[in-house]
């Protein structure tokens, strides 16, 4: 196994993420945020608490787990799918490196940032809303465990595109 080759990968698409982290962590953390606010003092301010859990708590792994979903998939589509639309797919194919190795690396790449964006989520929801972690090693599995399956689907999601908007048989976009 070439560990040189997934380091490169790897390394390339967390500084890509690392580039671009206004879009990648500051509008998903708003926009998390803004879910706190208007579901949390909205609805929440209305709701009894329910088995000593009030409702900002409730929504809070919801809101993470959603954040993580959403940033998997798009962060491992992307990643292979640009450089397929871009053309520069050919110097990874003419490489040394293996399908496995390549998967490995944009899948843990992707799998990374989006448990890091869960991380940093999680930190954010406790400004807005008290709440307890009953049993945070079954927790961190979890996330990782989601973080990296949907950054394989979203890796087959990007390897199996052809454009960036519908599908091309039925020319419907």
């Amino acid at each position: 196994m070439n560990l040189y080759a997934i380091r490169a990968i790897y390394v390339f698409e967390l500084s890509r993420w690392l580039r671009t982290l206004a879009g990648s962590i500051l509008a998903p953390v708003v926009s998390t945020s803004l879910y706190f606010v208007v579901f949390g003092s909205a609805i929440g301010s209305r709701m009894a608490p329910i088995g000593g859990v009030s409702y900002g708590a409730f929504i809070v792994p919801g809101l993470m787990m959603l954040s993580v979903l959403t940033e998997s998939l798009a962060n491992a589509s992307f990643g292979i799918f640009m450089p397929k639309w871009s053309g520069t797919i050919y110097e990874l194919l003419s490489a040394p490196v293996s399908w496995i190795e390549a998967l490995i690396g944009y899948t843990g790449a992707a799998a990374t940032k989006s448990v890091a964006l869960g991380a940093i989520i999680l930190v954010t929801a406790r400004l807005f809303v008290p709440f307890h972690i009953a049993h945070p090693l079954f927790m961190a599995s979890f996330l990782v465990l989601t973080a990296v399956t949907f950054s394989l689907f979203g890796f087959l999601i990007g390897i199996w595109s052809d454009s960036w908007s519908g599908c091309r048989s039925c020319r419907c976009w």
